[in-house]
């Protein structure tokens, strides 16, 4: 085992989470009220079901395999042929996952504060800047995912600011239309997208004990971050502003007045643009790591090709109705393949471990 690739229990917490929590701080709530209306943040928690499901699947598999790494797994699963189909696919989605999080940055800092730069530069910069953070492997990554989240500390308390200040009748009736609701969910997958790297970094962790607890935490404070902010925002503004506005919570964040501070807005940008930074660079690790083991090119190598190659999906995906829309089309297919290999894969590792104890 690579030790640069080794990570603690508590690491595993503020990996998961940081791959999660992203885009979707701003953006989430508009994709969900435009399906589900009032009731877009019970869709949330609906969909929260997704990544709890990965993490534990994901540990189970390995536990049932003596927590074996990633392609060895895969291998005595699937075989040798099934496994480097598997690899890429996975590769592919964590390069499509980079893209779409470094390209919305790009769009939303072009459109918000820094209107003087190209959004191509910006994702140019961000790719380089990610490449950086990652190239030394998870330990890193996994660091610097424990700083940030006193990041997201910060941006969990921001909405505690509107709850008085909200008209509950925004949010009545709780669920207008059972149908509606559950075509929200699939707007959530991108906000989720990220979970999916417990499939790399499950066998790396040093103390096994109590890291499923630990993935599941992270999995329910995303969810509750998420539900949290969009909750507030349908309560201040009400549904259909929400979903009329490319990035409600930001909005929601340009009227805070707070005394000491002129101007907020800039403040939350630089605070959100470190979290989003951090995302883009586990999801870089996710990519690197399963196109390494696919290719057999040693990482640090894998490494600078994979930041090539997201920076041209990033760049593809400008301007933000492009990788809105390019996300919501792919994201089910992506959840849907993780999903399915999931399943198969925990499946198959309880008729080995059968097959074992017989043994």
């Amino acid at each position: 085992m690579n030790k640069n690739n080794t990570i603690t229990r508590n690491q595993y917490f503020f990996v998961i989470q940081s791959a999660m929590i992203g885009i979707g701080v701003i953006s989430l709530a508009a994709g969900v009220t435009k399906k589900a209306q009032q009731s877009g943040w019970i869709a949330i928690i609906i969909a929260g079901i997704y990544p709890i499901l990965c993490v534990i699947l994901s540990y189970e598999i390995y536990k049932n395999l003596n927590f074996i790494e990633y392609t060895q797994a895969s291998e005595q699963l699937f075989g040798k042929f099934l496994t480097k189909i598997f690899t890429v696919l996975f590769s592919i989605n964590f390069l499509f996952l980079e893209g779409a999080v470094i390209s919305g940055l790009a769009n939303e800092l072009t459109f918000s504060t820094i209107k003087f730069l190209s959004p191509y530069v910006v994702v140019f910069l961000t790719s380089l800047l990610i490449y950086y953070n990652s190239v030394d492997g998870l330990k890193i990554v996994a660091r610097l995912s424990e700083l940030v989240f006193y990041l997201t500390i910060f941006i969990f308390l921001i909405p505690i600011y509107f709850i008085n200040k909200g008209d509950v009748t925004n949010i009545l009736p709780v669920v207008n239309n059972y149908g509606s609701l559950f075509t929200a969910i699939p707007t959530t997958f991108f906000a989720y997208s990220g979970v999916e790297l417990s499939i790399a970094i499950v066998p790396l962790i040093t103390n096994k004990m109590g890291a499923k607890g630990a993935g599941i935490a992270a999995c329910i404070f995303t969810t509750i971050l998420y539900t949290f902010i969009t909750l507030v925002t349908i309560l201040y503004m009400g549904w259909k502003l929400t979903s009329q506005l490319q990035y409600p919570f930001l909005y929601l964040v340009a009227t805070t007045e707070i005394a000491v501070i002129s101007n907020f807005e800039p403040l939350f940008i630089f605070i959100w643009g470190n979290k989003i930074f951090q995302t883009a660079a586990c999801m870089h690790f996710g990519a690197t790591y399963f196109f390494s083991e696919a290719t057999k090119i040693p990482y640090k190598k894998s490494c600078i090709i994979s930041s090539i190659i997201v920076a041209v999906v990033g760049i593809f995906m400008i301007p933000e109705y492009k990788r809105s829309s390019l996300t919501d089309k792919v994201m089910p297919y992506l959840v849907g393949y993780i999903f399915i290999w999931l399943i198969a894969a925990y499946i198959l590792s309880l008729y080995k471990k059968v097959k074992k104890n017989e043994k």
